[in-house]
Order: structure tokens, then sequence, then C-alpha cells
């Protein structure tokens, strides 16, 4: 699921982003785990624009999530995403089936079934 996302990045069809506290936490999860994926984590940030942490969201998003997600959450918002694509539905399944929020979340098969307009 995860390469047609990248896909549809690099073909222009999604804007993806990401702030520059989950691409760290992706850079050393990556460097800790798996090192040998280091090049290939380099090639994803290639398609996948980082922007600001959006601390000026975090005290809305710590209201719908856990703590340790809320610079996820507060960053989508500050980088104007329509929808927060993750597979973490433990932590975020309470606001993916939430219409009144300024923005969708969604797990990757829910936005890749629903399209780019879908907030899952």
């Amino acid at each position: 699921m995860f390469s047609l996302l990248l896909d549809l990045g690099r073909e222009g069809a999604v804007h993806l982003v990401t702030s520059r506290a989950c691409r760290a936490e992706a850079e050393v999860n990556v460097e800790r785990k798996r090192p040998e994926r280091q090049v290939a984590l380099q090639e994803v940030f290639a398609v996948v624009v980082t922007g600001p942490a959006g601390e000026e969201h975090s005290e809305w998003a710590a209201t719908l999530v856990h703590e340790g997600d809320v610079h996820v959450l507060a960053a989508a918002r500050s980088l104007g995403a329509s929808v927060l694509v993750t597979g973490d539905v433990t932590h975020f399944g309470p606001v993916m089936a939430r219409d009144d929020l300024p923005l969708g979340v969604a797990t990757p098969r829910e936005f890749l079934l629903g399209g780019p307009a879908s907030g899952g």
C-alpha cells in the first residue's frame, strides 16, 4: 500500500507531507532497526515534503489523540493536509470515524480505496 502512495506522490496525484519530527523519528528507527534501508528511506523523502511541527495546533490535537501522537496530528493540520494517512489504528482509530475535524484520518487502504479527496 505504501509503495502505491509513493507512486501517486511521484506522479503528482497526491501531495505527501510530513513534519521534521516525524521524519527524524523515521530516520532514527530505520538506523536502529533496519540500517540497510537507509537509502530507501531517503528515496521516500525525495517524494515527501518535510515541514514544521505545527506547535500552534498541539493543544487542539491533545484533545483528540494519545500524547505521544499529538505532534503527528498537529503537524498534519499545520501542513494543510486534507487527510492524515496512518496505519496506527490503536492511537488514531477513534478520530478515523469522525467527520467533524478539519482533516480526515485514514489507513492507507481506506485512503486508496476512497481516493485523494477521501478522509476515510
